[in-house]
């Protein structure tokens, strides 16, 4: 973690001063796994990545997915989706460019698509015809088939001076999603461990960042939630690829009647 330190620290504070800052390149990563990678969750439901983007020079795991409940479409932050079925819903943490590609979201509408997002997204995505619902920390929501809850996503820890990269007063969301057979998913977005999470339950699937350096929980912090909330599944996100001792280490930590899933490249 120590060599990308200062890669992160310009990183961040790009994003701070200006979200669409031309010093944050994202692609497709060039050590990207060609084939996407699907799981079955539960009955019906699959969850899909199409593996690793680059981040300037950091070739990095996103937090971008594709969840299939029943017949409905759902994308969480879809950042370097090729080839991909339309969506129903896309769902978006925050407005960092690791997490939103007005590019990606364009390419995945039809005219049915609703699009959810936290209020810092909003202005890069007005003029997108669509159905937008801004939402902010603590929402429930209910559409035809799936419902979905909104939960705190912050820093505790300033990653400069005062500087966060993702403050509580930005309001942006993580995600719980809930099948009509009462199957809960949890994508946390980037967060620190916040005592709010302490109080999710009930919940079968963590999508958890572990990437750390003051951005977002590291392997130790994702473990010690993933062990308060006790999913059934835990899967790693948002970390650079080549750092597989941090998710040696969340696998080590995590409590085993919890099963990990890594979802490499």
């Amino acid at each position: 973690m120590q060599t990308n330190r200062l890669h992160f620290l310009i990183l961040c504070l790009a994003l701070l001063i200006n979200q669409g800052c031309t010093m944050v390149k994202v692609k497709i990563s060039e050590k990207r796994n060609p084939i996407p990678q699907k799981v079955t969750i539960g009955e019906n439901i699959t969850l899909t990545t199409w593996g690793a983007i680059k981040v300037n020079k950091s070739h990095f795991f996103p937090s971008s997915f594709q969840l299939k409940i029943d017949d409905k479409v759902i994308y969480i932050d879809p950042v370097g989706i090729e080839n991909a079925e339309q969506a129903d819903y896309i769902l978006i943490t925050h407005a960092h460019p690791d997490h939103f590609s007005l590019k990606d979201i364009k390419n995945l509408l039809k005219d049915e698509t609703i699009i959810i997002c936290s209020k810092g997204a909003l202005n890069k995505i007005r003029d997108v015809k669509n159905q937008i619902q801004i939402v902010k920390p603590k929402e429930q929501l209910q559409f035809e088939k799936i419902g979905i809850e909104t939960t705190l996503a912050y820093n505790t820890k300033s990653v400069f001076l005062w500087i966060k990269a993702h403050s509580k007063s930005k309001e942006n969301v993580g995600y719980v999603i809930t099948s009509k057979n009462g199957l809960k998913i949890y994508h946390a977005g980037d967060t620190d461990y916040i005592s709010e999470m302490e109080r999710l339950s009930g919940i079968d699937v963590a999508l958890v960042p572990i990437g750390g350096d003051n951005l977002t929980m590291n392997a130790e912090e994702a473990a010690k939630i993933v062990n308060k909330i006790r999913p059934k599944i835990a899967i790693p996100m948002h970390y650079e690829i080549k750092n597989q001792e941090e998710l040696n280490r969340f696998d080590t930590l995590v409590n085993e009647k919890t099963k990990v899933i890594k979802l490499r490249k």
